[in-house]
């Protein structure tokens, strides 16, 4: 992750970030939420801007991008996803060409910088795209983003391209922010604040709840719900009338908190 990046030199180990902007959002609804950020970017909502979105699991981030995404014109929300997978189609590519099986030790630190030199954003075709040439590939991440990105020999390796590439990858989404930013467009990034602090902009906002076990009674009443609904789901309710129906949701949603409460079961110890 970030800690690795910085001790192999390819972070800076204290990033110069700006003021963060906290926003409660404890009795607010997403739009609220997303109406009260985008009030405070003023001006440069309508001129292009960078804009970064932290805070803890639960806080609603995902449902704020969402509705920023609404809000704000020429917007776009920048994901790390397919710049991980095209580091990864590159790695896979050189070790099939090395006659090599695919290996974190195949990846050296040597071989890591020469994959990403094979990656470039900017205009093509008139529209913003990562490009990858090297390896004998040349390719556009939009054209190939649900196909090649998505084969078994991608997907299966992620996790080790993305261990010993968080650096370059932050760095490579911190200039094509600014690159899109240039243009005119307003950027969404949103994720842990060890990762946007890499992120140069002065438009920095954190998701916050005064009382943080509150999250916890959010997930609990998601699982809740989400338990009930597969119950509900199961039973044929066109019988029962509407109190019937109402009866059967209340039960419902009973099991679900009392099934919450059953302890788990003992852990069967090994034997000696």
């Amino acid at each position: 992750g970030t800690r690795g990046a910085v001790a192999r030199g390819a972070l800076d180990p204290t990033p110069p970030v700006e003021p963060v902007c906290k926003v409660n959002v404890a009795g607010k609804s997403a739009d609220q939420v997303a109406g009260e950020i985008v009030a405070k970017l003023g001006a440069e909502a309508s001129t292009g801007c960078v804009l970064v979105l932290q805070g803890l699991s639960g806080t609603g981030k995902g449902t704020t991008v969402s509705k920023l995404e609404m809000l704000l014109p020429k917007c776009v929300c920048w994901s790390n996803g397919n710049v991980f997978r095209s580091l990864t189609l590159l790695a896979v590519t050189h070790c099939e060409k090395e006659g090599v099986p695919f290996s974190a030790e195949a990846i050296t630190p040597a071989v890591l910088a020469k994959l990403v030199k094979c990656l470039s954003f900017g205009k093509f075709g008139g529209k913003f795209d990562i490009r990858i040439k090297g390896m004998g590939l040349d390719l556009l991440v939009s054209e190939i983003a649900n196909t090649t990105l998505k084969e078994p020999r991608v997907g299966k390796n992620i996790p080790t391209i993305a261990k010993m590439s968080q650096g370059e990858v932050i760095k490579f989404a911190a200039g094509a922010a600014e690159q899109m930013r240039s243009a005119g467009h307003n950027v969404l990034m949103e994720g842990r604040s060890q990762t946007l602090d890499y992120v140069r902009t002065p438009h920095r906002f954190e998701l916050t709840l005064p009382d943080p076990s509150v999250i916890g009674q959010r997930r609990a009443a998601q699982r809740m719900m989400a338990a009930a609904l597969q119950e509900v789901s199961d039973a044929d309710l066109s019988v029962v009338g509407a109190a019937g129906e109402a009866a059967e949701v209340h039960a419902a949603l009973k099991k679900a908190l009392q099934a919450m409460h059953e302890p788990l079961p003992p852990t069967v110890k090994p034997a000696a």
